[in-house]
């Protein structure tokens, strides 16, 4: 699999969300709305780069066909 192979994909997948999750939580139980939008948008942030990290490797390493 493309992310055995990949040290950086499988860094990038771990640690990101060990950091990010608690800091999202940390926003999120403050209360307000700048740090409840602050809290979604790193999520959702944290969502899309862990997607990306499986994503991308694996379109580098398509076969092409002619």
């Amino acid at each position: 699999m493309v992310i055995e192979r990949n040290r950086w994909v499988r860094r990038l997948l771990v640690v990101q969300p060990v950091v990010v999750w608690p800091v999202s939580f940390v926003l999120w139980s403050g209360g307000g709305g700048l740090g409840l939008a602050l809290a979604v948008f790193l999520l959702w942030v944290s969502a899309a780069v862990c997607v990306a990290g499986i994503v991308v490797p694996m379109r580098g390493q398509e076969t092409r066909r002619c």
